[in-house]
């Protein structure tokens, strides 16, 4: 999780400028392409004794730039990964359990963390991925960046020496998984915004990349690499892919398809379409609002970008799904009549698939404000709109989403998980980096815990021997981690404002950032709206919900069931079903409540959340399966009900 290295090639920045200023990409040359503006400002600030955070989406070269400049600088630097694990003891560093027991709180005894290594040594902390790390850990740098010393417990005061400095990288606020640093921390940090580079820097990275350092670069490579950076570049502005890849999909893509046309003996333009693929389509992220997959749309790009992928020739293969046209599908042999094709049954009507005219949509209050011209909706009378009622709003959004005009259901398409998840977000607990003190055996890092450690240290010495680490009990900040699986239901009982609770709901629980987030749907049968290991952030999720109507059977005890076998899949340490449902079991399968409740206590942890009007159902469930309750009567109470459901409140 975190490690310390240190700089011993003060030349490789040089040889990097030199490579730059010749014309070549070579390897020496990534160090600094298209960061020379960048380079020249930090190193500014260093030199004027200044903390900086070096912001920018991933793939933008941070971390490569400030290994350039130490390089350059001669000067070592402790690297720390952020993440949730990192606790103040992992950063500033730790009594050793067993020294302490022999030698007792000694300095020698103590186990220096990166903070401590760059005070002492003069040298850089560098902290990756800055807002991922818990506030209480971030809090530690506080001391260490305004007075250059840290106070630790035991130990006493460490003072920095005059070459120390903290650096930190982190991605923009809307990447998933991040969080806002203090106004704090930001107040003592200079900050250094990181774009892309341009075209022409990012053509000579993935030539380098390549190997491609002869000053006689083949044409033809160079070609077919300038139209696949203009093909990645391409992603970030599409208008159906939320977030585009950086430059590093844009190097995998060309090392991709280089070791493809090396195994298949073919040239570039042959793989470069699966290379493209296989390298983008796990990095985009498809807008809520698109109605194609990541890879039809990288398809349509390779194409328009470089080119169109040569087809195979027929004698190539096998023939693929393809006949004879003298002998039609069916029939027993050439020039054999085939049976006549049996009349397809006619399908079924289903109430997500009804639209709504603009006359049937005027009848709900507020329409006119927030959409007032055909085709158009107000965004700030939408927000209003959200802020005074939720659930009708978030009902006239679902069903503004089936409108006959498509201009105006494409604009609630694109608007309604977004307003409905920020205006839940205002009110949301915020869950990430929240620790906990806890005390466990076996660990080497934290504060020994004399109390619990008391009788293994008492039978070690009746034994005459040194007791060990992993009797110990050791006191240290950690994060239990939590799987939750949020079940809808959809059946008949629960339409209208009830499904608005369950946008809602769903909403809080991608707003509480689960690190496991699975969500079902449930009327006579179950669906999946998110697997449980599945990336897609909370407005996704939402978007889903929002697509969801009220009608038919309630299978209840068969997707408590099927709730459990996704469940069975967590790694987290705490595993959570949270069921939003009146409980009205009336589905195929149902023996009685009796099999309702059997399927509920089988969980590992259930909680029910039914609406306020029609609860009683589910709090009898609760009570006879052992399961917590809540109940929800105002869409933005979600949050909180959530919370309090959780947590036993």
């Amino acid at each position: 999780m975190v490690s310390s290295s240190t700089s011993t090639e003060p030349n490789a920045a040089q040889s990097s400028s030199r490579a730059a200023q010749s014309g070549r990409p070579g390897a020496g040359a990534l160090d600094v392409i298209g960061r020379v503006p960048e380079r020249e400002v930090l190193e500014a600030a260093l030199d004027a004794g200044a903390h900086v955070v070096l912001e920018g989406p991933p793939g933008t070269g941070k971390s490569t730039l400030l290994r350039s400049v130490a390089r350059g600088r001669d000067v070592g630097f402790s690297f720390v990964e952020g993440n949730a694990e990192l606790t103040p003891a992992r950063l500033v560093g730790h009594f050793d359990p067993a020294l302490v027991l022999s030698r007792g709180y000694d300095p020698e005894t103590f186990v220096d963390g990166p903070l401590l290594t760059a005070m002492r040594s003069g040298t850089l902390l560098y902290i990756e991925e800055l807002n991922r790390v818990p506030e209480e850990t971030l809090n530690v740098l506080l001391t260490a960046m305004s007075e250059r010393e840290v106070a630790v417990p035991r130990l006493g005061r460490v003072l920095a020496e005059p070459g120390f400095r903290f650096v930190a990288a982190m991605n923009p606020f809307d990447a998933v998984g991040t969080a806002r640093i203090s106004g704090a921390l930001a107040d003592r940090t200079c900050r250094i915004s990181m774009g892309y580079q341009d075209a022409d820097s990012e053509r000579a990275i993935v030539l380098g990349s390549l190997n491609e350092e002869s000053e006689n670069v083949d044409p033809a490579v160079a070609q077919w690499v300038s139209r696949v950076v203009n093909l990645v570049r391409a992603t970030r502005e599409h208008a159906e892919l939320r977030v585009g890849a950086s430059v590093r999909g844009a190097i995998d893509l060309a090392r991709v398809a280089a070791a493809l046309a090396a195994r298949r003996g073919t040239d570039l333009a042959d793989v470069g379409l699966a290379a493209a693929l296989v390298s983008l389509s796990g990095r985009v992220q498809v807008a809520p609002t698109a109605k194609r997959t990541s890879e039809a749309i990288i398809t349509e790009l390779y194409e328009l970008h470089v080119g169109r992928p040569p087809q195979r020739d027929a004698d190539d293969g096998d023939d693929a799904g393809g006949q004879d046209p003298a002998c039609p599908q069916g029939a027993d042999g050439p020039g054999e009549q085939a049976d006549p094709p049996a009349r397809p049954p006619r399908p079924r009507s289903h109430p997500d698939q009804r639209q709504v005219g603009r006359s049937e949509l005027s009848s709900m209050p507020g329409f006119e404000e927030i959409s007032p011209e055909v085709g158009q909706i107000d965004e700030d009378a939408l927000r209003e709109a959200m802020s005074e009622d939720v659930a009708g709003t978030v009902k006239m959004l679902a069903r503004m989403r089936r409108a006959t005009d498509p201009a105006l259901r494409s604009a609630a398409e694109l608007l309604s998980a977004r307003m409905l998840f920020d205006r839940m977000a205002r009110s949301a607990p915020d869950h990430r980096g929240v620790h906990r003190r806890q005390t466990s055996t076996g660990r080497l890092d934290g504060d020994l815990d004399v109390d619990g450690s008391v009788e293994a240290i008492a039978a070690a010495r009746a034994e005459g021997r040194v007791v060990g680490a992993d009797e110990l009990r050791v006191s240290h900040w950690a994060r239990g981690t939590l799987g939750l699986v949020l079940l809808i239901d959809q059946s008949g009982s629960m339409t209208g404002d009830r499904l608005a609770h369950a946008a809602v709901l769903a909403a809080a629980c991608a707003l509480r950032m689960p690190d496991e987030l699975g969500v079902l749907a449930f009327g006579r049968d179950v669906s999946t709206l998110r697997e449980l290991h599945d990336a897609s952030p909370g407005h996704v999720v939402v978007d889903r919900v929002l697509r969801l109507v009220g009608h038919g059977e309630t299978g209840l005890s068969r997707a408590l069931w099927r709730a459990g076998e996704v469940l069975a899949g967590s790694r987290a340490s705490r595993r959570v079903v949270v069921l939003l449902s009146d409980c009205r079991a009336s589905g195929p399968g149902e023996d009685g409540f009796d099999s309702v409740v059997a399927a509920a206590a089988a969980l590992p942890e259930l909680c029910i959340v039914a609406p306020a009007a029609d609860c009683e159902q589910a709090r009898d469930l609760a009570s006879r399966a052992g399961a917590r309750f809540g109940a929800l009567s105002d869409p933005a109470e979600g949050p909180a009900v959530l919370e309090d459901v959780l947590t036993g409140r």
